[in-house]
């Protein structure tokens, strides 16, 4: 089964270009909140925190959704050593407040490799609007990693809406 790892930048896009006001997107927002619902789409708490740098609907609604929020935990903590040592432009020193970048690549590398014990392993997929042709970018810090790294229009035709 796949499950998604969220960046801040697809849900800002979601918010900017699918916006729940308008009733022809509300299917696009069930089948996220269905997503949500089943643990299919998930998210470092430092993703949160990005969001909760604006004051607007998304950051009502994903405070909403505590259950879907992942709190860091031992090997992420790790993963986050390795991955800023050898990606160094994912620090972003230049950047006031918080940065969620390194934190949704490790928490799908932990995911994936943890699930690697399963007989039937669930594959962690990152979902992000960030260019996959640029190396500064996380599409490529998770090719590094073997993390499938797709945007949200993607995640939408894979799930079939």
């Amino acid at each position: 089964m796949d499950i998604y790892v969220i960046d801040t930048s697809s849900l800002i896009e979601m918010k900017d270009k699918y916006p729940r006001d308008v009733s022809l997107f509300k299917p696009v927002w069930e089948n996220v909140e269905k997503l949500c619902r089943e643990g299919r789409l998930i998210m470092p708490v430092e993703v949160l925190k990005e969001i909760e740098q604006g004051d607007d609907e998304l950051k009502r609604w994903t405070k909403s959704k505590r259950k879907i929020l992942i709190k860091p935990n031992k090997p992420q903590f790790a993963k986050i050593s390795e991955i800023l040592d050898k990606f160094r432009f994912l620090a972003k020193p230049e950047k006031s407040g918080p940065n969620a970048d390194p934190w949704v690549i490790a928490l799908a590398v932990e995911k994936n490799d943890e699930e690697q014990k399963t007989l039937f392993p669930n594959r962690h997929i990152v979902v992000t609007e960030e260019s996959k042709t640029k190396t500064d970018k996380i599409p490529a810090v998770c090719r590094s990693y073997d993390i499938e790294c797709i945007s949200l229009i993607e995640l939408f035709r894979r799930e079939g809406w």
